[in-house]
């Protein structure tokens, strides 16, 4: 048997194994909740916690917001070991994460995405550090990955989110929230997490964070630092360079309290991440081998500055300000191989790409105990982008004589902007104890342009080197909205249902204009419009058994339109993006949590999921058709996790955690009825991890694995488009980590 059908074979053996697994788990926990529901103990037994967020910018239960939100407190990060966004998007239900390359992740939640590798398309996840969004809209090659000590919460909100947190939130938005100084007193907090990867990779991992009381009760200084030093599994056979990484950043908030109606807070955040090579390999040169000229890392700089001011009118409203502003430095490469077929390496360097953003936000948000809760807020974001982007086929010029003046295939310097402005409103009116009906509207404006004063293009024609110059711009107007109403029968559960709209914004297209072979083809357009999402959600939130059960599920269809999709024009293949088609995404996602006994906490969270195109354009070669599956889309996921907490060496307790995530397979890009040259399927994979761990007051110490089953599955293939084109898990790691407060 091949490896291949080997593999599928194993896997399906392990998801079943796995699931049975989670069954089997979840029937002990059904048994003893029923054995102990009508006994005292279960009158006053253990509960779970209550979560509080702030997912529709006010502060709410968890169980009360209705929409599918998930999401990990302080507490959750430090018990799961959370670090980056990957750790913990397997376990959320509707979301998967892509990650080609360190420092570029592409969320995908329920299915609405057409690239998983990033584009010159805004990506369909907004992600928000605090109050700021932090990825580009051109482009996007920078996702930045905050390191996750020291966060107060995550939040997960599946589904268009685009009335209160603006464009690209087709398919939802990702929050980081910081913790807040704290002027009531001191604090300081540590971990030193080391671990070694199959194969002898250390990983060091070393956080820090002091508050300090500047005031009384009034003005405090909160200073947090990380630094990573992880060494690589995957190998440069040809530079000798591994994905090793080294990390370092950190936060520095002061925050100012006069009196209980007003605090002002100002936040820097920096982060530096410098890996040394891809982690993308080449099967064909042996497991986690790889061959390039070039390094093909992705190094990142982030510094984000935040002002946040807010003031309480009491009985009345609360005003928020929020201004930022927000620098990145990042460079791209990839070796693309033999592409000419002249012995000579070609490669693709975008370097240096430098972003500045401005965003400044202003909400009033209502605080009274009246049936009628309101919002009202304007929005400004600014976003300039610089990129000097060169490709290049070393040898090429020599190869033929001469003849051909340079080794440069194409050179440009592109400078692109996009501004939006809006306003936005939303209500909820409570017209009985149990039922609640909520509207909301945002009205936008964008701006987008494109510039390229020196592009240089070799052409083999007349090899000459061919100047030309582009200057594009677009603009639109628009709204979204949303509406849902919810019904309470008690206070342990609620039932809603949901319509809400997000969009993307549209962009310009840099080989605008007719056909210089064809004057009869498609006239490629200066600018492609925003696309689309409407959700349709219906959803239920409970809690059962006195607090020791919450279950809450939701069913969804989307509707996605004006798809903006790569193309190319028939006559002379030149690229560009067009609104060219429609696809429909529909699931079922199911969270589960229950504390059957004092000290035994588990989790589950299920996801079907069926995400195709309904429809393409005809006048236009794009690699999608009819019917065909979104790019990442899979069929079914599965995350679950069981902890047991008991008390030993006096005042101490010690916990033993194993999680299970599984991953169905997925398409790497359109093309499966064969479009696309490069397409292919990711494969699907488990996760396995466990953890043995002693608390203390002041310090806990912790022992985990990571990928206990060493995975090797091809999680993320590009399908052969450069030589090194599969992803895998890291493998097999196992660790300590310490951690103390004070």
């Amino acid at each position: 048997m091949d490896r291949k059908s080997s593999a599928k074979a194993s896997r399906r053996a392990r998801q079943r194994a796995g699931l049975v697994g989670v069954a089997a788990v979840w029937a002990l926990a059904g048994s003893a909740l029923a054995a102990t529901d009508d006994s005292d103990a279960a009158l006053q037994g253990p509960r779970l916690e209550e979560v509080i967020v702030t997912a529709s910018k006010r502060q709410e239960s968890l169980q009360d917001v209705s929409a599918s939100i998930s999401a990990f407190t302080h507490a959750d990060i430090k018990r799961l070991g959370l670090d980056n966004f990957e750790d913990f998007a397997r376990r959320v239900p509707g979301v998967t994460l892509n990650q080609a390359v360190k420092n570029r992740s592409v969320f995908n939640i329920r299915g609405v995405t057409t690239s998983l590798f990033g584009g010159n398309t805004q990506d369909p996840v907004s992600v928000y550090i605090n109050e700021t969004p932090v990825t580009d809209t051109f482009g996007a090659i920078v996702q930045p990955d905050l390191r996750l000590f020291d966060v107060e919460r995550i939040e997960v909100l599946r589904g268009p989110q685009g009335t209160l947190f603006g464009s690209g939130s087709l398919g939802g938005t990702v929050r980081i929230l910081t913790r807040q100084p704290d002027p009531s007193a001191p604090a300081a907090e540590g971990r030193i997490d080391t671990g070694v990867t199959d194969g002898g990779h250390w990983r060091q991992r070393y956080d820090g964070m002091v508050n300090v009381p500047l005031l009384e009760n009034t003005l405090a200084l909160r200073l947090v630092g990380y630094h990573r030093d992880e060494e690589g599994w995957v190998k440069n056979v040809s530079r000798g360079s591994r994905n090793s990484t080294e990390d370092w950043g950190g936060r520095a908030a002061l925050l100012w309290r006069p009196g209980e109606a007003f605090y002002a807070k100002l936040e820097v955040i920096h982060q530096d991440s410098d890996p040394e090579d891809g982690d993308a390999f080449n099967p064909d040169l042996g497991k986690f081998r790889k061959a390039s000229t070039i390094s093909e890392a992705r190094p990142s700089t982030l510094t984000n500055y935040s002002l946040t001011m807010e003031y309480e009118f009491p009985g009345f409203a609360t005003l928020l300000s929020a201004t930022s502003f927000q620098q990145s430095d990042t460079a791209s490469y990839a070796d693309l191989g033999d592409f000419l077929g002249l012995g000579a390496s070609g490669f693709n360097v975008s370097d240096p790409w430098e972003s500045e953003f401005i965003t400044q936000e202003l909400r009033l948000v209502s605080n009274t105990d009246s049936a009628l809760e309101w919002l009202v807020g304007s929005f400004f974001i600014d976003r300039t982008t610089d990129a000097a982007f060169l490709v290049q086929a070393p040898g090429l010029s020599e190869a033929f004589g001469g003849l051909i003046p340079t080794d440069d295939l194409f050179q440009s310097d592109i400078e692109t902007t996009s501004r939006e402005l809006a306003a936005f409103a939303d209500v909820g009116y409570r017209f009985s104890p149990q039922w609640k009906v909520q509207a909301g509207i945002r009205v936008f404006d964008t701006e987008v342009s494109y510039s390229e004063p020196d592009r240089n293009t070799l052409n083999f024609a007349t090899f000459a080197v061919d100047n030309t110059a582009f200057r594009n711009t677009g603009t639109d107007s628009d709204y979204t909205w949303r509406a849902g109403i919810s019904y309470e029968p008690g206070d342990d559960m609620m039932l809603y249902a949901n319509i809400s709209r997000g969009y993307r914004i549209g962009q310009v297209n840099p080989n605008k204009g007719p056909s210089l072979t064809d004057p009869d083809d498609l006239v490629i357009p200066e600018a492609y419009d925003p696309d689309s999402s409407i959700n349709y959600e219906l959803g239920a939130k409970t809690t059962w058994l006195q607090g020791r059960l919450i279950a809450n599920l939701a069913l969804y269809y989307i509707d996605w339109t004006d798809i903006q999709v790569n193309g190319a024009r028939v006559s002379d293949m030149q690229t560009f993006i067009a609104n060219a088609g429609d696809a429909r995404s529909q699931g079922l996602e199911i969270e589960l949590s229950a504390m059957p006994l004092e000290g035994l906490d588990l989790n589950l969270a299920l996801t079907f999921q069926d995400a195709k195109m309904t429809g393409v354009a005809d006048d236009i070669i794009v690699a999608a058709t009819d019917g065909e599956t979104l790019p990442g889309s899979v069929d079914f996921k599965m995350s679950g996790g069981i902890q047991y907490s008991w008390a030993a060496f006096g005042d101490k307790q010690m916990y033993a955690r194993a999680d299970v995530q599984y991953v169905g397979s997925s398409p790497n890009d359109f093309g499966m009825n064969g479009g696309n040259p490069f397409f292919a399927m990711n494969e699907s994979y488990e996760n396995v991890g466990a953890a043995l761990g002693l608390v203390a007051k002041r310090w806990n110490l912790t022992l985990y694995g990571e990928n206990l089953s060493n995975n090797d599955s091809f999680i993320l293939t590009n399908g052969g488009g450069t030589p090194n084109y599969v992803n895998s898990l890291r493998p097999l790691t196992v660790g300590v980590r310490l951690g103390f407060s004070y």
